[in-house]
């Protein structure tokens, strides 16, 4: 007799990874930025020539960033891959686990750029291209929360007819939301729309993203 199985098919994983050198490298990062910003007052000019309306009140760099030559931001974007890799090897773990020889990948970053928030700054729901996204938190007030400049991921799918105790959890949660903290990266697929909460605090909030694809390297 066959065992009684649950698949928990098409589920959306969100990772969840702490820098340990964040202390060391987050001033670094912050002056990089604060350079940058200098040297291109005008920021992403061809998001605003496209007419993007996902930011408000906020100073975003162009998303070749990982083009840049910095120390800080090249270790942050080390860490940014190991969290890239981890996750797509657990979403692909089945894959992996069927293959003869143990693979070898490659990360590549397709774009990275930073943001830096003004007081009420958010950006509108949007998705990414890739495989899989990111966000990193490197400065935050003290005053952050669930509601202040917090990072919230939509619901990927629409629920059908009325809501029962069975259909709770999977048609009544609209959104999960994330709290920044600093040093904290979250990964997630690049489909997922996500936004973030308006920020009130008195620091400026700075966070990076990027986009990712992983290769498969033939032996």
């Amino acid at each position: 007799m066959s065992d009684n199985k649950i698949h928990n098919m098409w589920a959306i994983p969100i990772g969840e990874f702490y820098n340990p050198e964040h202390k060391e490298i987050k001033n670094d990062l912050i002056n990089f930025f604060k350079e940058y910003e200098n040297s291109f007052p005008e920021g992403n000019l061809d998001r605003a020539s496209k007419g993007s309306i996902e930011n408000h009140d906020l100073y975003e760099s162009k998303y070749n960033l990982h083009q840049q030559k910095n120390p800080a931001f090249e270790k942050l974007l080390r860490f940014v891959s190991q969290g890239f890799i981890t996750m797509s090897n657990n979403s692909n773990k089945k894959i992996i686990e069927g293959m003869k020889e143990k693979p070898k990948f490659n990360v590549e970053i397709t774009e990275s750029w930073f943001i830096k928030y003004n007081k009420g700054g958010s950006v509108f729901p949007h998705n990414h291209g890739g495989s899989w996204s990111c966000v990193y938190y490197v400065q935050i007030g003290e005053d952050s929360s669930t509601k202040n400049g917090s990072t919230y991921f939509l619901r990927p799918y629409t629920p059908g007819g009325k809501i029962d105790f069975g259909s709770q959890t999977y048609s009544s949660e609209l959104t999960a939301i994330m709290s920044g903290q600093e040093g904290k990266l979250i990964v997630w697929p690049s489909f997922l729309y996500h936004g973030s909460h308006p920020y009130s605090g008195e620091k400026n909030r700075i966070i990076v993203s990027a986009n990712s694809k992983i290769n498969l390297i033939s032996n």
